[in-house]
């Protein structure tokens, strides 16, 4: 089956696309492909400001149903997740960024080389995944470390440790194919940590978007039988592992039942966390050596 490359980016969004700022938006859906005075995997806003000055209506038609214009070149996924509305509104924020801008010409380059966006930090990006599902959302933190967020089953799948993504293999197949990892795994999760008594670790969950932060870090929210959870990861300063922050509403008493390979403590000082502390409370795995 082939996958769609609008699929992701509807999961990720749908609760949250309203509230972004057209600069955020383009952060989160653009940055990987346009720079400001340069073609990487797309063309530059320079470029597209030429095209696109006083065209609206065509703009957001493009971003709908792009094709591809240049022999060779990676065809654009739909922006049709966005919506029509947030679509008018990028095309003046991609005009202020390009205005008094000059195109910079490159050479041709390594067609298979990471563009500069991919290596920032930190940063989210929507894209298919290996080992996770379709819904798959990837967060590259301060330092050194990634890891890989599963809207579909709400919960982290893996951490890595080294570069980001090579998104160079999604990109050329359109969404059809997945980006690669820039390093190796330092830690898989095979399941939901926080196990509650009434419910067996076996309810239903359903995403319900994220936040960026202040540090441009996501707050993922998500719900659980009937209780309301959102979490958000930072890295400890020394990369020796990570913190996660909990907050559920209404609290639960939940045990928490990490994977092989990491340490957990607890800022309740234990792992069986009563339904008063589940309120607000923060986990730290450190990698077993």
């Amino acid at each position: 089956m082939k996958l769609s490359a609008t699929f992701l980016p509807l999961l990720a969004l749908a609760a949250t696309a309203e509230d972004l700022t057209p600069a955020q938006v383009f952060q989160m859906n653009c940055s990987a492909c346009h720079a400001v005075d340069h073609m990487v995997v797309g063309p530059s806003l320079v470029e597209i400001s030429g095209i696109y000055r006083g065209r609206p209506d065509d703009f957001v038609k493009w971003c709908l149903h792009p094709e591809q214009k240049r022999p060779g070149a990676i065809e654009m996924p739909s922006m049709a997740h966005l919506g029509e509305d947030t679509l008018r509104t990028l095309l003046p924020y991609i005009l202020s960024e390009a205005e008094g801008k000059a195109e910079v010409k490159t050479g041709e380059g390594d067609p298979f080389a990471i563009p500069p966006a991919m290596v920032r930090r930190p940063q989210v990006q929507r894209i298919f995944l290996p080992d996770t599902s379709p819904a798959a959302i990837a967060v590259a933190l301060p330092g050194t470390l990634s890891y890989a967020f599963d809207a579909s089953e709400c919960r982290l799948r893996y951490i890595w440790q080294g570069g980001f993504l090579d998104g160079y293999p999604y990109w050329k197949g359109n969404g059809s194919s997945l980006a690669q990892l820039g390093g190796p795994v330092l830690y898989r999760e095979e399941a939901f940590p926080l196990k509650t008594a009434s419910l067996g670790g076996q309810e239903a969950s359903k995403f319900l978007g994220y936040e960026m932060g202040d540090d441009g870090l996501p707050t993922f929210h998500y719900r659980r039988g009937s209780h309301q959870f959102s979490e958000t990861i930072h890295p400890l300063a020394d990369g020796s592992g990570i913190e996660r922050h909990f907050e559920i509403h209404p609290g639960i008493a939940c045990t928490v039942e990490a994977s092989d390979g990491v340490e957990v403590t607890s800022s309740s000082g234990s792992l069986r966390i009563d339904a008063a502390a589940a309120s607000s409370f923060t986990l730290t795995f450190r990698w077993k050596k």
